[in-house]
C-alpha cells in the first residue's frame, strides 16, 4: 500500500535514510524530553516531578506553541531529529505518524505483560485508539468526550432520547413557547472546523450509522447517516430551536450561550464542566447545572442507543530518540493510575479508569462519575491515515447543509464519493 499523507515528509525521510539507534535501559540520571501541547503542563510537570523522585529519571516537559503545534512536531521529526524523546499526538494523527516512520511501536520496548496491564487500567476505547496495524503506537493520557449539560433548575428530568431532546428544545424556544425562560432550546457547534463533524458523530453513531463498513468502505450516505444529519441540522433549518448564527459557533460561543442563559442545555466536551462550575467564569449558572449522558436513539424494541464521540491525545516514542527504553517506561507510568491521580488532582486529565475512581479524586473532581460513565461507552474514529483528509471533506459538506445550500442526502452522497477517491488514491481500496 502506498504511504498516505505528508508526502514531503516521506521524501525527506528517504533522503535522510534510516537512523539505527540502540535503546538503553532507564536508569537514574537519565533525561527524557517530552514535547507537549500547552494547557496541561502544570499537571504534567507534577507527574514528572513524582517520576523523578521515584526513579531518578528527569522528564523535561517541553511546551510547543498551540498555534502550529502539529507543524512544530513534524518539522523536527521529518528532519530525523532526536531532540524530543516522547511526543504528544492526537488520535487522528497516530496512523499517519506511524506510516511516516515518525514513531515506534511500544511493543518493541514494553513486554506483553506490561501492555496487558496498561490495557486493563485504561478506558477500552482510549486504549484501542492507540492500536494501528496490530501494534500499540501510543498510550492515551488526555481523553475527551461529549456529554449533555443542562440547567437543573429548569429541567427536572434530562432527555433520554433524541425525540425528547428535540421536544425539550422546542419547549425552551421563545418563538415556539412565549413563556420559555430561555430564547433558544439548545445550540450546535456549527463552524467550518473539524469539531463540527466530531459533534455530529454523537448523532451518527447513536442513529446506527457509521463512517465505514466492516470492509473499510465508506458508508457516509447510509439511511441512518442521512437521518442523523437531517435531525441535527433540522434544529436550525426546520425547527429554529438554535440561534440563527450557529454556523459561526465554536467551543467558546457554545459555552457562552449556556453560561449567559441563552439556552438551557448543550451537548459539549467534558472540559466545559470545570468552566461551568467556576463561580468566577460562570456566575449565573455555576450552581444551577448538571451533566449527564447524551440522549440516544430509541429503537423499535425500546432500547436506547447512545454512543458519545471521544478523542484522545497519545504519548508515543520518537523514532529518532536515543532513550527509547527510558521513554517507553515513562509512557507506561505517565498514562497509568499513579500518574493519573496526580494529574487529576492538579487539574489535568487521565485515561485511567482506576485514577478516575480514586476516593480522593472523587472528592475533588465533581465530574468524575459522569466522565467514567461516558468514557466507558464512548467511541473513537478508526485509525487510518486517510481520516484527516476525509474529515476535511466531511466538514466542508456539513457547512453546506447547515447553511441550507444542500440537503443532507446530497451532501453526504458527494462526500462519500470523495472518501472513496481518497481511499483509492492511497491504495487502501481498489
Amino acid at each position: 500500500m502506498k504511504k498516505f499523507g505528508i508526502a514531503l515528509i516521506l521524501g525527506l525521510l528517504l533522503i535522510l535514510g534510516t537512523l539505527s539507534i540502540t535503546s538503553i535501559a532507564a536508569v537514574a540520571g537519565e533525561r527524557i524530553v517530552f514535547a507537549v501541547l500547552p494547557g496541561m503542563e502544570q499537571a504534567m510537570r507534577a507527574a514528572a516531578e513524582a517520576y523523578k523522585e521515584k526513579t531518578g529519571v528527569e522528564v523535561v516537559i517541553h511546551v510547543l506553541p498551540r498555534t502550529g503545534y502539529r507543524e512544530a512536531l513534524v518539522g523536527p521529526l521529518s528532519a530525523g531529529s532526536g531532540e524530543f524523546d516522547v511526543v504528544y499526538i492526537q488520535n487522528p494523527w497516530l496512523a499517519e505518524f506511524a506510516e511516516a516512520g515518525f514513531i515506534d511501536p511500544l511493543d518493541k520496548y514494553l513486554s506483553p505483560a506490561q501492555l496487558k496491564s496498561a490495557k486493563a487500567e485504561l478506558f477500552p476505547g482510549a486504549y484501542n485508539g492507540g492500536v494501528y496495524d496490530g501494534k500499540v503506537w501510543g498510550l492515551p493520557w488526555d481523553l475527551s468526550n461529549f456529554m449533555l449539560f443542562y440547567r437543573k433548575d429548569l429541567i427536572k428530568d434530562p432527555p433520554q432520547t433524541m425525540d425528547e431532546y428535540l421536544e425539550l428544545a422546542k419547549k425552551f424556544t421563545k418563538s415556539i413557547n412565549p413563556n420559555s425562560p430561555t430564547k433558544y432550546g439548545t445550540v450546535l457547534e456549527g463552524s467550518a472546523e473539524r469539531v463540527n463533524a466530531q459533534e455530529w458523530y454523537n448523532f451518527l453513531w447513536s442513529f446506527g450509522g457509521d463512517l465505514f463498513d466492516e470492509n473499510g468502505k465508506p458508508i457516509l450516505n447510509s439511511p441512518a447517516a442521512i437521518a442523523s444529519l437531517e435531525y441535527r441540522y433540522g434544529m436550525k433549518t426546520k425547527y429554529g430551536v438554535v440561534p440563527p448564527d450557529v454556523n459561526n459557533y465554536r467551543y467558546p460561543e457554545v459555552l457562552t450561550a449556556f453560561q449567559e442563559g441563552l439556552v438551557p442545555m448543550v451537548i459539549q466536551w467534558n472540559a466545559a464542566y470545570a468552566t461551568f462550575a467556576d463561580p468566577k467564569q460562570s456566575p449565573k449558572i455555576y450552581n444551577k447545572f448538571a451533566a449527564t449522558l447524551i440522549p440516544g436513539f430509541k429503537t423499535k424494541s425500546g432500547k436506547i442507543v447512545r454512543i458519545p464521540f471521544a478523542k484522545a491525545w497519545y504519548v508515543a516514542i520518537n523514532h529518532y530518540s536515543r532513550n527509547k527504553k527510558a521513554a517507553a517506561e515513562w509512557i507506561l507510568w505517565f498514562t497509568g493510575t499513579e500518574a493519573g491521580k496526580i494529574s487529576l488532582l492538579n487539574g489535568g486529565l487521565s485515561s485511567s479508569v482506576k485514577a478516575w475512581s480514586d476516593p480522593e479524586v472523587l472528592k475533588v473532581r465533581k465530574d468524575a462519575q459522569i466522565f467514567k460513565e461516558t468514557a466507558q461507552i464512548a467511541r473513537m474514529t478508526p485509525n487510518i491515515p486517510e481520516l484527516p483528509a476525509i474529515e476535511d471533506k466531511l466538514t466542508e459538506a456539513l457547512t453546506f447543509v447547515l447553511a441550507g445550500k444542500k440537503t443532507a442526502a446530497q451532501a453526504l452522497s458527494e462526500v462519500n464519493e470523495e472518501a472513496y477517491k481518497i481511499l483509492r488514491q492511497s491504495g487502501r481500496l481498489k
